[in-house]
C-alpha cells in the first residue's frame, strides 16, 4: 500500500512538471514574439490537471495519517515502557527493602553476591572474631557464626519479621548463659 501511494505521487508529480515545462516553454516564446494562438492551455488540460492535483493531494494526506498513526503508536509504546520501567524500579525497591528486612526468607539461591567486609564486632554479641560471618536483621556478615545460625533458626521458625524484632536478644543460648551469672 506504501509503496503504491508514493508511486502514484511520483506519476502526478511526473505529469503536473510535464504540464507545467511544456507551457512554461510556451510562455518564453509568447513574450519574444507576442501571444500566440495556443499558448494558454484549454480548459480540459487545466480540469485534469486540477484532478491530478486532487489525487497527489489525497496520496499525501493518506501518508500524514500513516505518519502521525506511527508516531502516536511510538509515543504510546515510549509510555507504556516508561511505565514497566517505572514498575521494574518499584518493585526492584520493594525486593531491595525485603532483603534488608528479611535475610533468608526473600533470598534468590542462584544468585552469587559478592562478600561484604567483616564488620569488625558482631552485631548481637559484640564478638570481634568468628570462624563465619553470618547474615543477620542488619544484612550480610553482620553476625558471628553463632548468632548467625541461632537468628536463621529464628527466622525458620518465627518469621523473619519477628526474628529482626527480637535485636540484641538474638545471642544464642550459649552466649546467653554465659553472659549472666548462675546461681548453683
Amino acid at each position: 500500500m506504501w509503496t503504491d501511494i508514493v508511486e502514484q505521487i511520483a506519476e502526478l508529480s511526473t505529469r503536473t512538471l510535464d504540464f507545467s515545462r511544456h507551457y512554461a516553454a510556451r510562455a518564453h516564446q509568447t513574450q519574444r514574439s507576442g501571444p500566440l494562438l495556443g499558448s494558454l492551455p484549454s480548459l480540459n488540460e487545466v480540469e485534469d490537471m486540477l484532478h491530478m492535483q486532487r489525487r497527489n493531494q489525497d496520496a499525501l494526506i493518506r501518508i500524514r495519517t500513516a505518519v502521525v498513526n506511527q508516531e502516536q503508536a511510538l509515543a504510546e509504546q515510549m509510555a507504556q515502557r516508561k511505565a514497566f520501567k517505572t514498575e521494574d524500579d518499584h518493585m526492584a525497591m520493594y525486593q531491595e527493602e525485603f532483603k534488608g528486612a528479611g535475610g533468608f526468607a526473600g533470598a534468590d539461591p542462584k544468585k552469587r553476591r559478592g562478600k561484604a567486609a567483616p564488620p569488625g564486632r558482631c552485631h548481637s554479641c559484640n564478638r570481634a572474631e568468628t570462624p563465619e560471618w553470618r547474615r543477620g536483621p542488619d544484612g550480610a556478615r553482620t553476625l558471628c557464626n553463632a548468632c548467625g545460625l541461632h537468628y536463621a533458626k529464628l527466622t525458620r521458625k518465627m518469621g523473619a519479621h519477628k526474628a529482626a524484632s527480637l535485636g540484641s536478644n538474638l545471642k544464642p543460648k550459649s552466649v546467653l548463659d554465659s553472659a549472666s551469672p548462675t546461681s548453683h
